[in-house]
């Protein structure tokens, strides 16, 4: 393994992986010409090369990884994956001699932000490294970060999803606000279902899975856009597939959409898996929806309880008692008894006005005078009011900057 200096800070590290000694000496010689930039190394081998690309760049403050896909495909997509699920703010370049569209889509589909051809060109490197930067600087535009709120059942058959997609739609129509309604089921979601809206070919959990390129364009090419002006996330859709992101990768797509959107609300499965509690450490507000019913209660003290243990502040935590009837078999009183904490929203049991919504695909609209409107009405009424009305922007830089020297910050 050729390596360079790795111990002190540098604006910009590339390491390479199995890259040939032409490939590597070019990019040591078009790295030399960048200001705070450094090659700390080449990776002479496919296996492990993830930890030894980390340890390399371990001090860059910025870091690019650019790996062989000649020597073996199978493995160079491997170590794009690892790369992209251990270090999220790494950019992996493909470089090959080959320009194959099935190449090229299986290296983007790993995770790959740009695919280099053989013999590397400078202006090519150099293209890449602007599209990076422009990706930087989307993720950090926004200096106001929208509100982010996820929503759990205590167990399944609560109504989570019929909650959360009224409730994202209010919030999309009070003030015209910019709202996003997320998906969280591994497979099988809803909510496109129930917003009668064409299931999408992408889910939440592949846009999650491409922090690495994550931009506004690519974005758009996962979104579902309701009637109603609402955006949708979907869910995916085969029950046979395994779909999964890392944690960490779930947290940093939250906050970029967060940064995009003043309202981000997630319909969670019941249960707290790596995917839900990722949710939970982005989120300025969690709804833990229950029904009047002894294994609701139960689930929900212990969904605070865990909550309180992971230093969740309990302010901002809501207890939401679905299909709520002063007749019910458990009194409020004995709820709140159980979970030593008053109830946050009562929504009444409006049974069959929701059934028939559901079935036809049509939401209940918060002008119709129902009580189910009213109670979602008021908890979006209630989100929206503790919102500043008045939106700082970040100021636009003048003038047009070098791609290069405006990514070391220079």
């Amino acid at each position: 393994m050729s390596v360079a200096a790795v111990n002190a800070p540098t604006r910009v590290g590339f390491a390479g992986v199995c890259l040939e000694t032409i490939a590597y000496n070019a990019i040591s010689r078009f790295v030399l010409g960048i200001p705070g930039s450094a090659v700390v190394g080449n990776v002479e081998r496919y296996v492990g090369a993830e930890r030894e690309v980390g340890r390399l760049l371990a001090h860059a403050q910025n870091k690019i990884c650019i790996i062989d896909y000649d020597q073996n495909t199978d493995e160079a997509i491997w170590v794009t994956e690892r790369l992209r699920s251990e270090i999220p703010n790494i950019y992996v370049f493909a470089a090959s001699s080959f320009s194959e569209p099935e190449r090229i889509i299986a290296a983007m589909r790993a995770g790959c932000a740009e695919f280099l051809l053989k013999p590397l060109q400078n202006d090519r490197i150099l293209d890449g490294l602007a599209r990076v930067e422009a990706k930087q600087k989307e993720r950090v535009r926004s200096k106001v970060r929208g509100r982010v709120i996820t929503i759990i059942g205590a167990k399944g058959g609560t109504g989570v999803t019929t909650l959360a997609l009224h409730l994202a739609l209010d919030l999309k129509a009070i003030g015209k606000h910019k709202a996003l309604l997320i998906d969280q089921h591994p497979n099988l979601g809803d909510t496109s279902l129930y917003l009668g809206a064409s299931r999408h070919q992408y889910s939440f959990y592949e846009l999650a899975s491409n922090t690495d390129r994550i931009d506004e364009e690519l974005l758009q090419g996962f979104l579902v856009h309701h009637d109603s002006g609402l955006h949708l996330l979907d869910s995916p859709e085969a029950l046979d597939a395994l779909h999964y992101a890392p944690p960490a990768s779930i947290e940093q797509t939250l906050a970029f959409l967060a940064g995009l959107y003043e309202y981000v609300v997630i319909d969670c499965p019941p249960g707290f898996t790596d995917a839900t509690l990722a949710c939970v450490s982005q989120s300025d507000r969690i709804a833990i929806v229950m029904t009047a019913e002894l294994p609701a209660v139960r689930n929900t003290v212990r969904y605070v309880e865990h909550l309180a243990a992971l230093g969740y502040n309990a302010s901002n935590i809501q207890i939401v008692v679905n299909r709520h009837s002063k007749k019910g078999p458990l009194t409020d009183e004995n709820i709140e008894k159980a979970l030593q904490r008053r109830i946050s929203l009562r929504i009444p049991n409006c049974y069959q006005e929701v059934i028939r919504a559901i079935n036809a695909g049509i939401p209940i609209e918060s002008r119709n005078k129902s009580e189910f409107a009213a109670a979602i009405q008021g908890w979006a009424q209630q989100i929206s009011g503790e919102k500043a009305s008045q939106k700082s922007k970040g100021a636009e830089v003048a003038g047009n900057r070098n791609p290069i020297t405006s990514l070391f910050g220079r």
